[in-house]
Parts: C-alpha cells; structure tokens; sequence
C-alpha cells in the first residue's frame, strides 16, 4: 500500500480496538488512537493518556457532560504529535477515530444532554476521584492544552462548538488540534443490540454516553455525517465494513481492502 492515513470510526462496541490490535501487528501498518493512547506502546503520552482515562471514568461516575468533553478536548489535542511521529515509522497510518471525525458526531449530540449551567461540588469532587498523581498531570496539561485552569469552562466551551454549523465546527477543530483530514474514513458498522453487548461484556465501566438510544442515535449520525463528508470534501474516501456476526480476522480482512481501495484512488 502507498503512503496514506485513513481513520478507522464507529460507535463504542463495534470492535475498533479489537481490530486495530491485530492490524498493528503488520510491518506496513502504524496505528494511532486519538482519545486511548496508551493503548499503543509507542504513544509519546502515553501516561498522561492514561490520567486523562482515569479523568474521563471519573466524569462517567458524576455524569456530567461538561467534565467529560473537557477530558475529551484534552485526549484530542495529544493527536497530533502523535500522528506525525507514527507516519515517520510506517506507510499506512491507520486511527482509532479522528479529532475531526469523531467530534462532528458527537458533540452536537453531547450539546442536547447538557442540562446545568452550573457544577456545583461536581468538579472537586471529579477532582477527588482521580489519582493524586494523574490528577496533578491533567491539571498541567488542562492549563497549557485547555488554556483554563477550570474544566467546566472548558467543557462548557467545547459543547458550544457543537451548536455551530458542521462547516464552521470541522473548521474550528482543525485550528483547535493543528490536524488535517485523512485521505480516508472507513465506517465500523454492527446493530446496536450486538455493540451495546459488547461494551458490557469488556473489562472496564461503561461510560457515560453507552445507553441504547444514544448508541442508536450515534449509528445514524456517522452515516449522515460521513455522507455530508464524501458530498462536501470529494478527495475523502469513505468505505463501510458490516461487522455484523463476523470475527475479527474476517473484519480485519475487510478493513485492509478498504485500505487498498482508498490508496488506489489516491493514485
């Protein structure tokens, strides 16, 4: 395969991690995740990723949508160096979502669950839940990526971005992360049933946002949102792969000819 970057997206369940697991394990594939970055050995951030999982399970605990799109913003912006250090080591970068993917989904629809305007004890108490250490970490990092020492600002701010036309919102988080689209998007596509399944079934606490209607709704906004993408930005490439009753090395199958489909149309 040429040199090409392609996101790999889908609701939570749908087995992102799982395949990418076994696709890193290629000599030709780099792979690269945007908000668990600590899943990859090779991640520079990787603990600071890892406070920042601790922070955004902490957020699922008070479910305040505010602290968790601040926790979100953060994990975006450890992207970038990320993905330039991982496309110097091998020719086909692949993602486990994308800062300016992923946020067109969600935050419109993390916009409509915002209720109070105000955290009462909510964010000392996000704070007391973290580790002293990780905590410490995520406020350093709060202050020089978030500009703020306060993640309900922060939060609240970003859950305005998700009030703006999806023109003016792709525009704000590619200033906000310092990215650029991939060449390609390839869409992980499993009924809900099966995903919500899934994410009871792994190891770690649901979180915040895994309820079947939100998961339902998810679903349809990454098609319509990736429709609006190929009609509007034509040199994006978007494939769906059905994961539906299928095992990973036959998902993974499937995604590797995607990826050969959408480096041969960059040809």
């Amino acid at each position: 395969m040429s040199e090409v970057r392609v996101a790999l997206v889908g609701i939570d369940g749908v087995g992102k991690t799982t395949v990418l697991h076994r696709l890193r394990e290629r000599d030709d594939i780099a792979v690269v995740h945007a908000v668990r970055g600590h899943e990859d050995p090779n991640d520079p951030s990787a603990d600071l990723s890892a406070a920042l999982a601790g922070a955004s399970s902490a957020a699922d605990d008070l479910g305040r949508v505010q602290l968790k799109v601040a926790v979100l913003y953060l994990q975006l912006c450890l992207f970038g160096p990320a993905e330039r250090q991982a496309a110097r080591r091998r020719p086909t970068l692949l993602t486990d979502r994308h800062p300016l993917v992923d946020p067109l989904v969600y935050l419109p629809m993390f916009a409509s669950l915002a209720r109070d305007a105000e955290p009462g004890g909510d964010v000392e108490a996000w704070w007391h839940k973290q580790e002293p250490g990780e905590a410490k970490a995520v406020r350093d990092w709060l202050r020089a990526a978030g500009g703020t020492a306060d993640p309900w600002e922060l939060g609240t701010e970003v859950l305005r971005w998700g009030t703006l036309p999806s023109h003016e919102l792709l525009g704000r988080l590619g200033r906000s992360f310092g990215v650029t689209l991939p060449e390609g998007v390839v869409l992980l596509d499993l009924p809900v049933t099966q995903a919500l399944r899934r994410t009871r079934e792994r190891a770690r606490d649901s979180e915040l946002h895994e309820t079947r209607a939100f998961l339902s709704a998810t679903r349809q906004r990454y098609v319509a949102v990736l429709d609006r993408l190929a009609q509007t930005r034509t040199e994006l490439s978007v494939r769906r792969v059905d994961c539906a009753d299928r095992s990973v090395d036959e998902v993974g199958a499937h995604v590797l000819d995607a990826l050969d489909t959408i480096a041969r149309t960059r040809k």
